[in-house]
């Protein structure tokens, strides 16, 4: 019979522990997956604002700090509190009087325990703060290896994670005092009450009696220090949980556009658009009104900050203007799907993305996933990328490690080239898109370029002015305002802006 009941009690620790084990980890992984799903819907500008180190935190540390309080703490709790109320219940039975005596002391560790929850959830906010500049400060320091050996970064790097590492540790120190603290004052306070039943009882009870009152006073000192414990994992807990869920509350991407469009036409028009950037002196456009017709291949040139970029992330909405409005196929495209509307867009940009994965993937990214290998290698071919993808380990299927790390820039520049051509998009935007390329290359693609324009409409922006001599318009901007419009030769016998950029090039 005892081993029977042994028995038992070792199947149910087991399937205790198990049970609770798995209901947070699936816990946790939906977390993860509501946090990541909301991550992929916010707008461009949550991104620009917040490192990529305190996201990946939180997906990462935070999310584990809440598995505590999803399962051990709910546990503990029910249990602990079961225990003292059946340990109070049996004082109650021995002795009512003794009970007030320890009764007194319960509101004196109640009042103690609500005063130091504050700070216990304000330190837990500030390690995961600090978790989070960690993080930063990794990531920052081994994505940018290059750097950090060229102009002898390494111990300025060093100092920088010495500096968060230490923080991180003062941090964790902080938590464990007031940990420790509450559990000795809680201990303190269950010994004074000890010390009042003992000298209220001496000489008025049996020994029997007053045993078993001392023994449920002490089986009673173990769930309550227990419980105070407990309370440090809640308040980091519930300082992880703001931290993820204000993630998951952030205000996705406005999708409130109904209409679907198949496949544009491609005309553009700007309608006194204006917009602003969060804490910019002057707007980044000003009332630009302007029209693209169908197949029409425009160039944006002028000065840095004048705007140029900006133009080109209103049209798939990756901000919103703030007056005015931008029109594709005469529809306003805050009345298109977000979907709808991406879809009519093939972008290029200076600053490359590829993937940690293979060409292949890379160039059929996203939508395209479910190219054939056909439609890829002649998609690589026009960007004239199939020759140096040929020469690779394992062609097609080869990795390109980090960020595309063993290509060089101009191959980079080739497979984005390629998976924009496979998009086969009605809109293509172009941002300094040859600017990564040796004159060899930039031949190759110049011609991939073209043929890729046939018949589109193209908004090319373009420092190198003479990949843009052929464009049916070149747009002067400066300052958020178009100064000048035509062509190379219009332009050039003006005699303005563009004509001194060009010569400043050329001489």
């Amino acid at each position: 019979m005892l081993f029977g009941l042994l028995a038992t009690r070792a199947l149910a620790g087991f399937v205790s522990n198990f049970t609770m084990r798995w209901v947070s980890r699936r816990v946790i992984e939906n977390l993860r997956r509501d946090t990541f799903g909301r991550l992929m819907r916010l707008p461009v500008s949550f991104f620009d604002a917040t490192s990529a180190g305190v996201v990946t935190s939180k997906l990462t540390y935070d999310t584990e700090q809440m598995a505590g309080a999803s399962t051990k703490v709910a546990m503990s709790a029910v249990r602990d509190v079961l225990t003292i109320i059946g340990m109070v219940a049996y004082m109650l039975y021995l002795d009512w009087r003794l009970t007030l005596i320890f009764a007194v002391v319960a509101p004196v560790m109640a009042w103690y325990l609500k005063k130091m929850t504050p700070k216990l959830r304000s330190s837990g906010k500030s390690v995961q703060q600090s978790m989070g500049e960690m993080t930063q400060v990794i990531e920052e320091a081994v994505s940018g290896q290059r750097m950090v050996k060229i102009f002898g970064g390494g111990d300025y790097e060093y100092q920088r994670f010495a500096k968060v590492a230490g923080k991180n540790r003062h941090m964790q120190i902080r938590l464990a005092r007031l940990s420790g603290m509450n559990s000795m004052v809680v201990e303190l306070l269950a010994g004074v009450a000890l010390a009042l039943v003992v000298y209220y009882a001496v000489g008025k009870f049996s020994a029997g009696e007053f045993a078993a009152f001392i023994g449920a006073l002490l089986m009673l000192i173990a769930p309550v220090k227990t419980l105070t414990g407990l309370n440090e994992e809640l308040q980091v807990s519930l300082a992880a949980a703001q931290s993820v869920f204000e993630l998951i509350d952030s205000a996705p991407e406005d999708d409130n556009g109904a209409k679907e469009l198949a496949r544009v036409q491609g005309e553009i028009t700007f309608e006194h658009v204006t917009l602003q950037y969060a804490n910019a002196k002057r707007p980044a456009l000003k009332d630009l009104n302007f029209s693209v017709q169908p197949g029409e291949k425009i160039a944006l040139v002028g000065r840095s900050g004048g705007g140029k970029t900006t133009l080109v992330n209103l049209l798939p909405r990756f901000y919103e203007a703030q007056q005015g409005r931008v029109l594709l196929d005469g529809v306003d495209v805050r009345d298109l799907s977000l979907k709808s509307l991406r879809q009519q867009f093939s972008l290029v940009s200076q600053d490359v993305i590829l993937f940690n994965d293979t060409v292949f993937n890379n160039i059929a990214y996203g939508v395209l996933r479910n190219a054939s290998e056909a439609e890829v290698i002649a998609a690589a071919k026009a960007a004239h990328a199939w020759d140096f993808i040929q020469q690779l380990p394992n062609g097609l299927m080869s990795e390109i490690g980090d960020r595309g790390v063993r290509l060089s820039g101009g191959q980079r520049q080739r497979l984005a080239i390629a998976r924009a051509i496979l998009k086969n998009a009605p809109i293509l935007l172009l941002d300094e898109a040859t600017s990564a390329l040796d004159t060899e290359s930039e031949r190759h693609v110049q011609a991939a370029l073209d043929e890729l324009m046939q018949n589109r409409t193209s908004i090319v922006i373009a420092h190198r002015l003479s990949t843009i001599e052929n464009a049916d318009r070149i747009l002067v901007m400066e300052q958020g305002q178009i100064i000048e419009g035509g062509n190379h030769e219009e332009l050039m016998a003006l005699e303005g802006h563009y004509a001194k950029l060009y010569k400043k090039q050329f001489h």
